[in-house]
């Protein structure tokens, strides 16, 4: 079974496309590249960002994977983005293309906005129901409610589903007593505002755009220590770090709901910290267009191909990738015709090297 491989088609003169590192791979590039290698464009540039930590194995499977792409398809670019400026140094280090530039700046913060709404909860947690999560540290907030999503046939989850379904403050919006509902972002957006201060207890993953979408609706935000960058755009104005412990955390809580911010300054201070971290990402791409020739000032047309958390698609399916792609304006073919160009173009350009280094 193919892994999810959601993406945006950035620009198409030049082709940039963004997507993400779904089980720390890049096989998008094989699953497009014979669809769109039509010989229309100088190069074809894909953009990846974490959505997990740089743990070893990851970095090592990365490294192998950039080097095959790059030798098999000379005419692609590969770039990181990191989410903490650690990963960034690792990637050069390793000679990696890489920028940093943290996933939760893709949020649409049109998307999440304060609502006013009696409060309910004292907090509210948005998190996958997985052990790494940690949910279970929330146990001894009085009034705490669960946003969450349950991977069916996943036993892990299952069973950890019980686990945390037995918390005694905990309330649990989307579950029906059998079945889990899955929440749309506006039905999330209304949780937020029912509640005084959004949590994250994990030690370690990706950025979580949870993290961001707290503070992006008004909201501060416990957290405790981890790696994997969440921390982008908190500021301890409207953050409280805590021990992870159910103790530690139910006090932290209680510090949260007293701090003495606005939900209008929490926002309004994110979305400046937001938009530093887009301009970096507008002058990789103006820098990737340049490589080809083209100029493009892609800060001033930041609306026009701007998607929430960039996933414009998000589909295992090749077929539904091409529709996509087609709906854009892509002109698509995966003919007999067009993989012997692709291995006819990858030759010359492995000859024009091997020549010039004569």
């Amino acid at each position: 079974m193919n892994l999810p491989f959601p993406f945006t088609l950035v620009s198409k003169y030049p082709l940039i496309i963004h997507s993400y590192t779904l089980g720390g791979h890049l096989s998008i590039i094989k699953r497009l590249v014979p669809y769109l290698n039509s010989g229309k464009y100088k190069k074809i540039h894909f953009i990846f960002s974490l959505d997990w930590h740089l743990i070893p194995d990851r970095l090592e499977r990365f490294k192998k994977e950039y080097k095959k792409y790059i030798d098999k398809y000379p005419f692609i670019s590969i770039t990181f983005l990191t989410n903490e400026y650690s990963e960034l140094e690792i990637f050069r280090k390793n000679n990696i293309n890489a920028e940093f530039c943290n996933q939760n700046a893709f949020l649409d913060e049109n998307k999440y906005t304060i609502i006013k709404n009696n409060k309910k909860y004292n907090a509210v947690m948005n998190a996958h129901m997985s052990p790494y999560k940690r949910i279970e540290l929330a146990k001894l907030v009085p009034d705490c409610c669960l946003i969450t999503y349950l991977v069916k046939g996943v036993s892990q989850s299952e069973e950890y589903a019980k686990r945390i379904l037995s918390l005694p403050y905990m309330s649990f919006p989307q579950f029906d007593g059998s079945t889990w509902q899955r929440y749309d972002t506006n039905q999330i957006c209304e949780l937020y505002a029912q509640s005084r201060c959004g949590l994250i207890l994990s030690s370690e993953e990706g950025a979580c755009f949870a993290a961001t979408e707290y503070l992006l609706c008004g909201l501060p935000v416990v957290t405790t220590p981890s790696v994997g960058g969440r921390e982008a755009f908190f500021d301890p104005d409207y953050v409280v770090w805590t021990e992870p412990t159910p103790e530690a955390v139910a006090e932290a809580v209680q510090k949260a709901i007293s701090l003495p911010i606005s939900p209008q300054e929490i926002r309004e201070r994110t979305i400046a910290k937001m938009k530093k971290v887009r301009e970096t990402y507008c002058d990789l791409l103006s820098d990737l267009a340049r490589e080809d020739g083209i100029e493009r000032d892609f800060r001033s047309e930041w609306d026009s191909f701007f998607v929430n958390k960039m996933m414009a698609f998000g589909s295992d399916s090749d077929a539904e990738a091409v529709k996509y792609l087609r709906e854009q304006g892509m002109e698509l073919n995966y003919s007999l015709l067009n993989r012997l160009h692709t291995a006819h173009r990858t030759f010359r350009i492995w000859w024009d090297h091997l020549r010039g280094k004569r």
